[in-house]
């Protein structure tokens, strides 16, 4: 979805007064802590503050790879600990929601193995075939954007992350199984 729109410029533009020399797996591990509270957050039912380090998560999860790139310090170990983080980083802000009191545990439990598979599938890609597979309806960027959108909803439906979550794990769903037909075509 967001991976379609996404502007290479317009990203450098905004994100240039923050790229600095520093090593970027800093960068990476502060995401993970945003996500951490982001989580801490959204269990203790302030959603919006949980939105924050939602946001906050994406904007690091964005800024590593710029720094990388910037400052010629992409690099195996970096790119490991990126999807690393990534994937902690994705069960802390989705347990959160799961143990909130907004959404039922058995849907968050389903949306956290769903994005688990999703992402692995994209790993194993790169395992069978030597190039990852980000393709399919849905990515991590959409996700955390779709979070987003759905925690501010709250404002006029408290069911709104519900139903939030129930459409990530429908779209995640779908995202699953484009990114296994891919494979399986590439593997044929």
């Amino acid at each position: 979805m967001l991976h379609k729109f996404n502007n290479p410029e317009l990203r450098r533009k905004l994100l240039n007064p923050f790229v600095i020399d520093i090593n970027p797996n800093i960068i990476t591990v502060l995401a993970f802590v945003a996500a951490l509270f982001a989580g801490l957050f959204f269990y203790y039912n302030y959603i919006y503050i949980g939105v924050f380090f939602v946001l906050l998560n994406g904007f690091f999860d964005i800024l590593d790879g710029e720094i990388a790139k910037r400052y010629k310090r992409t690099s195996k170990l970096g790119d490991f600990l990126d999807h690393v983080f990534d994937r902690f980083s994705d069960i802390a802000i989705l347990l959160g929601i799961t143990l909130s009191s907004y959404v039922p545990e058995i849907y968050g439990y389903s949306l956290i193995v769903m994005t688990l598979l999703v992402s692995y599938l994209g790993t194993q890609a790169q395992a069978l075939m030597l190039k990852r597979n980000y393709g399919g309806l849905i990515g991590r960027a959409d996700r955390l954007f779709l979070i987003i959108i759905f925690g501010l909803l709250t404002v006029v439906d408290s069911n709104m992350l519900c139903y939030g979550v129930l459409v990530l794990l429908g779209l995640s769903f779908i995202t699953f199984i484009q990114r296994f037909y891919k494979i399986y075509l590439g593997l044929k």
